[in-house]
């Protein structure tokens, strides 16, 4: 008898775990932005908190998961009168399907949900066993304590793997926040990105968008979490890392990024990375 096989084309391929924990956040607790080279996936369990992601600002509650992928500058802030319990993963991860996926957020339908529940159960079972972790209920980061247990990361990894290819069910996308402030904070950043080359100040961002300074600068603090400056810088480093991990020169980026000279922008890439830019 012959039998058909079936060739299995990987979507995406998870090879790195970097932190796990589910944590509750009280009301008004503001995590500041960040942004890094990886994966990362938040899941709301409880409560309701204020995403932004780029210039992307999303409200999220119960169910709801977003997804941000390398170098999305990222923050929130809690809602909820009651606070926000969140279960977050970051990973690294390549695949065809990442580009369906990336930077966006979904309202999870309940076979996605149950997904979600038998990880959680898994993961309790876990650490339940494991003496050294001391909370049981919130963790940060519990990967150090499973280091040597190659079992543990790599069902951690598959259950990743099974939440985000779920996610192909499109019906579950989420759509932005959209405010009279979320439209201003998505133009203040087109406004950065077109002008990625040059030294804009605060006033004249503030100019070209009709508002005063103190607007401006209120705006950052609440969909940003920095400075407008420090935003315009992030970027700039930013777009600097991936011109540098695209083969560029330190020369190359330097004058692209309007830096008065390549020694210049090398203390300030430092600066903010802790590297320097020739060790990208």
């Amino acid at each position: 008898m012959h039998w058909e096989s079936f060739d299995i084309v990987e979507q995406i391929n998870i090879n790195r775990l970097y932190t796990l924990y589910k944590m509750h956040f009280n009301k008004d607790y503001n995590f500041a932005g960040e942004m890094h080279d990886f994966w990362e996936c938040m899941y709301i369990l409880e409560g309701e908190m204020t995403v932004s992601a780029d210039e992307k600002v999303h409200t999220l509650s119960y169910g709801d998961m977003i997804l941000f992928k390398p170098y999305e500058l990222h923050k929130f802030i809690v809602n909820d009168k009651d606070g926000a319990t969140v279960l977050t993963f970051t990973f690294d991860m390549q695949g065809d399907f990442c580009k369906a996926i990336e930077g966006r957020a979904y309202h999870l339908k309940h076979f996605q949900r149950s997904i979600i529940r038998t990880f959680l159960v898994y993961l309790d079972f876990e650490i339940k066993q494991n003496k050294s972790i001391k909370d049981k209920e919130f963790y940060w980061n519990v990967l150090p304590y499973f280091k040597e247990n190659h079992i543990f990361l790599q069902t951690v990894s598959f259950f990743i793997s099974r939440i985000l290819l779920s996610l192909s069910d499109a019906g579950t996308t989420l759509s932005k926040t959209k405010t009279y402030e979320t439209e201003l904070f998505k133009r203040a950043l087109q406004i950065m990105n077109e002008n990625i080359d040059t030294s804009l100040s605060v006033d004249v961002i503030a100019s070209w968008l009709n508002i005063s300074t103190s607007s401006l600068k209120r705006l950052f603090e609440k969909y940003a979490g920095m400075s407008v400056h420090k935003y315009f810088l992030t970027l700039k480093i930013k777009t600097a890392t991936l011109m540098l991990k695209g083969g560029a020169s330190v020369n190359e980026v330097s004058d692209k990024l309007g830096f008065s000279s390549a020694g210049y922008f090398s203390c300030v890439y430092k600066r903010e990375t802790g590297i320097n830019p020739s060790q990208v």
